[in-house]
């Protein structure tokens, strides 16, 4: 007898052997024992996770002919007894269960001739007539339109089971007409206790820690931890060890990503490429490691902020392991360790040399542990600041309670009127000691100066952190409130700024900014003048604005200058000419 693959020599032959769908297969036999039974259903969810295995299931439990009605107990395919219909279902050759892979039968005419043609005509020898549509997404839009009224009133004794990866694809219409049941992805421990009953059966030694890796590997999908189980035994025969696993598949160990990641907590970058050198001379695929590495920086963050272990299954190392290394890094490490090495995942898709990549990769996460947010920033500042404040207005030492001597006035920061010049008096020893009362003269405070109204508007927007209008406002040849209108004026060489006032938003900004200083609404008029086209006399001014207007055309009109400005989304801000130029 020719060889069959584990996971067609493993697949479920009960419900009960369904591994990870426990809600979907209690629905199903309570279904068929209480004769409630849909005449559409869709099975949707990831690969290998039992979908078209439980359809077929399904169908055997509705046509098994060891009972007298639907049962939730088919004949499974090593009893001796096996009717002959639950016998050719698992051997995808029934008459009555027609299987139909809508990926090579996408259009209209392929429904018409498999499914509308023939599902008026009874079943030959089975109770139901059964259609497992595979991969249902594919049908075309006709294809769909033409199932609906078929698939929302079949004639009797008609089930239909559609399984799908991608349910998103699937009309809303045809959605409206089915019992829907989302398959998940299945829990690590699950498959490895699967492929230990397997490995058990074949009589295949293997280390529990081993197939806890190829159960890993699987992602959710028990089909495809089989496929992996099969390689790996071809690969070492009945008797594996762990390190037959990691080279068989090319996943990286424990041990390995723990030499990663102390290179990367002690700043070694020497002992990280020593490291990926061992991972290329182990043969192992660097996008699958790039990937292992992802997953493992997830679980140190998943260990940081939550530790719970049902979020910890598939991680590589053991929890005490994982909490030493996650103390090591701040989320905020963390977090750009990742985005950092999903860009260098995606650039290893079309790298010429992926190994060199990698190296770059991991050595430039040592760089980034020295990059600090902006929050984090942002909060220095302010300490800094108030902590400036607070020596500021500071009594000097001895100045005060004493007979005999008096403290100057001062201004300080704190209280000082936003936007005013200020004096900061220092204490100086002779201030600290005994001065008569006669000989200390009060130092005057600085003139409060009166700010204009555009320029408590700019400080209303500065204070609103728009600060590209205060610059746009500041790059104004003229400004001046005109009634209730505020005039801006630029020249020729700055109509850019002009450009960005002019944005209904930054308009809206400038006017509430206005109506904070003022109380009353104000209109925004912008223009842009130009003295030589008005045929006034230029003066060197205007003669250097026209120069420096014209080089800016220039510079805007150069592909060089062109290719900056898309590649870093810049913008020209200001134009001089070298020496020699013309």
């Amino acid at each position: 007898m020719a060889y069959q693959v584990i996971a067609r020599k493993w697949r479920p032959q009960t419900f009960d052997e369904v591994t990870g769908q426990e809600p979907i297969t209690r629905t199903l036999r309570n279904a068929i024992e209480h004769q409630r039974l849909h005449h559409a259903y869709l099975f949707s969810g990831a690969r290998g996770v039992g979908k078209t295995t439980s359809a077929r299931l399904l169908a055997k439990a509705l046509n098994c002919h060891k009972s007298p009605q639907p049962t939730p107990a088919p004949c499974r395919s090593d009893d001796p007894t096996q009717c002959p219909s639950c016998r050719e279902i698992t051997e995808s050759r029934s008459i009555d269960v027609q299987e139909i892979d809508a990926a090579s039968n996408t259009g209209v005419d392929n429904v018409r001739e498999a499914i509308i043609a023939s599902v008026g005509i009874a079943p030959a020898r089975d109770r139901y007539k059964v259609f497992i549509i595979d991969e249902v997404h594919m049908l075309s839009g006709a294809a769909f339109n033409a199932l609906l009224k078929t698939l929302e009133e079949p004639p009797p004794r008609v089930v239909f089971i559609m399984a799908t990866t991608e349910r998103h694809k699937v009309p809303e219409t045809i959605l409206s007409r089915c019992q829907q049941f989302e398959f998940r992805t299945i829990a690590t421990a699950k498959i490895l206790e699967r492929l230990k009953l397997i490995a058990k059966e074949e009589k295949i030694s293997i280390p529990d820690d081993a197939l806890r890796e190829i159960a890993r590997t699987g992602e959710g999908s028990m089909r495809d931890a089989q496929s992996a189980l099969d390689q790996v035994i071809s690969f070492a025969g009945n008797t594996i060890k762990k390190a037959d696993v990691e080279m068989a598949l090319g996943v990286a160990g424990a041990d390995i990503l723990k030499r990663i990641i102390d290179s990367i907590a002690d700043n070694k970058p020497a002992e990280a490429i020593t490291a990926i050198d061992d991972i290329v001379m182990r043969g192992h695929d660097l996008r699958n490691f790039c990937r292992d590495l992802l997953a493992h920086f997830r679980d140190l963050l998943v260990t940081k902020v939550s530790g719970n272990q049902e979020l910890l299954e598939s991680a590589v190392c053991e929890p005490l392991e994982l909490k030493r290394q996650a103390e090591l890094f701040s989320e905020s490490d963390l977090v750009r360790f990742f985005h950092s090495l999903a860009e260098t995942e995606t650039k290893l898709r079309a790298a010429t040399q992926p190994r060199y990549q990698l190296e770059i990769g991991v050595v430039k996460l040592m760089e980034l542990r020295g990059v600090e947010s902006i929050n984090e920033i942002l909060q220095r500042l302010t300490a800094l600041e108030t902590g400036a404040d607070t020596s500021s207005s500071r009594t000097p030492s001895g100045s005060s309670g004493s007979p005999g001597k008096t403290n100057p006035p001062r201004t300080t920061a704190s209280s000082r009127p936003a936007g005013s010049s200020f004096a900061a008096v220092a204490a100086s020893p002779a201030l600290e000691t005994p001065v008569p009362e006669t000989t200390v003269e009060e130092i005057p405070a600085a003139p409060v100066v009166e700010l204009s109204t555009i320029e408590r508007v700019k400080a209303v927007l500065e204070n609103q952190r728009k600060m590209l209008l205060v610059t746009a406002l500041e790059a104004a040849q003229a400004t001046a409130f005109e009634e209730n209108e505020l005039c801006i004026e630029f020249a020729p060489d700055t109509r850019h700024f002009r450009d960005t006032l002019s944005k209904p938003e930054n308009v809206k900004f400038i006017r509430e900014a206005c109506y904070q200083v003022t109380g009353n609404e104000i209109g925004i008029r912008i223009i842009v003048k130009d003295p030589k086209a008005e045929g006034e006399p230029l003066s060197r001014d205007d003669e250097e604005r026209l120069e420096k207007q014209r080089l800016r055309q220039l510079a805007e009109n150069s592909p060089v200058v062109q290719q900056m400005l898309k590649t870093f989304r810049g913008e020209i801000v200001d134009v001089r000419r070298t020496d020699g130029e013309r």
